[in-house]
């Protein structure tokens, strides 16, 4: 059979407008919207639901799948009491995840706890020795391995309340080196985490940084003037870092009426110290932002607010990605609901909406594409070409650009080569599989493509 070589520009003319998304059933009550999102491998994610009913609930359901979304299971937490609502999920695996929980407003016992479920969100153990009290407010809390996990909550006696724990949560410790309040206070499942680094926001829009797992703090203001809306009504914001130092950031004003509603973006790379304005070219949304791991500048958007009955706006419902950091934008579907969103790697995400009832088919949203095959015009208009692809030694490599490096990286997000003569690359030593070829020009922009090693 005579063999069909692609070049890696004609793979992305190919497939670069087949992104979408597909209907998965969370088994919520109707109108549950997905709160966080927890991405552990490809197979399982953990969720937990909000009452998007204008009901005024707080329910406490957790939904967790283990075949990719194919199917979940929607279980009742059982031990917080009436009082307490779920502020944040992490998990580590199909069986071990936490939840802080913080008070709802109704009368009861201390709300502010944690909880551990070791089979899979069946039944829940509190976990006693963390030293939140009736008068905490737990916001966050992040696990990066079965033992090694932080939370924060609201500040008390001058300082946000932060424990860590290297034991799995069986006790916890009060972080010495947590910062400081300046009247503020932060907000449930606001937190960004990639690698050591932890980033959160607060009512008055700062930016809270750790380098450490939470031991040492700084502190900056970002254009945010608040990321909850609480002390600012109609303020929000939300940010996506790729790496330690560089993320987008949106901030929302005026969000009480959609003829008000502004919105902006903006970039850092000094690790949220510094933001500057970006101009985009076209669609993108305001509900939440991430950065998908895997690829070099992609991130995507989403939007979920559709304005109001009397003055709708549908153009703000949609998702779409970037694969240069922000600057040029291309839609991924548009006029739907979608909201919370987290990718894992450049073929697996999921995105939020609202469920049709614990027997409907609809809730959450599964990824359908590549990525890392995105490319926005201005990287198109480079003529990247590889080739052969599939490739089993050596691979040819050209662009209109001057080429300063290559980066072949997995699609973890792994980087497993890097090569300076970069006309052409030897991966021969690469187990076969599929990667993301990272092409740097000497003009500072980025690409990638697809490379499949045979």
């Amino acid at each position: 059979m005579k063999k069909l070589l692609l070049t890696g520009f004609a793979l992305v003319s190919m497939l670069t407008q087949a992104q979408s998304w597909v209907d998965q059933a969370t088994k919520f009550p109707v109108n549950f919207g997905v709160d966080e999102l927890d991405i552990v491998d490809a197979n399982t994610v953990w969720t937990f639901a909000y009452d998007g009913s204008g009901g005024g609930t707080y329910p406490k359901i957790v939904s967790r799948t283990t075949n990719g979304g194919a199917t979940w299971t929607a279980t009742n937490v059982t031990g917080p009491g009436s009082n307490a609502l779920i502020s944040d999920i992490s998990a580590v695996d199909a069986n071990t995840a936490w939840i802080v929980t913080a008070g709802n407003g109704q009368a009861g016992t201390n709300p502010n706890r944690i909880w551990k479920t070791a089979d899979g969100g069946t039944t829940w153990t509190q976990q006693t020795s963390v030293g939140y009290s009736s008068a905490s407010f737990g916001n966050q809390i992040y696990f990066w391995d079965a033992n090694n996990g932080w939370t924060n909550g609201d500040p008390l006696g001058g300082f946000f309340e932060m424990y860590k724990t290297s034991n799995g949560g069986a006790t916890w410790t009060l972080v010495p080196g947590r910062p400081g309040q300046e009247g503020d206070f932060g907000y449930v499942g606001l937190k960004e985490v990639v690698g050591d680094n932890i980033w959160f926001g607060t009512d008055l829009g700062r930016i809270l940084h750790s380098t450490d797992r939470g031991s040492t703090w700084t502190a900056s203001y970002s254009p945010v003037l608040d990321f909850g809306g609480v002390t600012t009504a109609g303020s929000s914001g939300s940010f996506a870092f790729k790496d330690g130092s560089n993320g987008l950031l949106i901030a929302v004003d005026g969000a009480g009426s959609p003829a008000t509603t502004t919105a902006g973006l903006y970039s850092s790379n000094d690790a949220g110290a510094t933001w500057d304005p970006v101009t985009p070219t076209g669609p993108w949304y305001f509900g939440d932002i991430t950065y998908v791991p895997g690829t070099a500048n992609t991130y995507v958007s989403t939007g979920i607010n559709g304005g109001t009955t009397a003055n709708p706006k549908p153009e703000w419902l949609g998702s779409s990605y970037s694969t240069d950091g922000g600057l040029t934008w291309t839609a991924i579907d548009s006029g739907e609901q979608r909201g919370k969103v987290q990718f894992l790697n450049p073929t697996t995400g999921w995105a939020g909406q609202f469920s049709d009832g614990p027997a409907g088919t609809s809730g959450i949203l599964k990824f359908v594409g590549d990525l890392a095959l995105g490319v926005s015009d201005n990287a198109m208009k480079s003529g990247l070409q590889i080739y052969p692809n599939p490739a089993s030694d050596v691979v040819t490599i050209k662009a209109k650009n001057e080429i300063q490096a290559v980066t072949v990286i997995d699609l973890s997000g792994k980087r497993v080569k890097s090569f300076t003569d970069a006309k052409q690359v030897n991966v021969s030593s690469l187990a076969k599989g599929t990667y993301i070829l990272q092409v740097f020009y000497v003009n500072g922009s980025v690409e990638q493509t697809k490379l499949i090693k045979k």
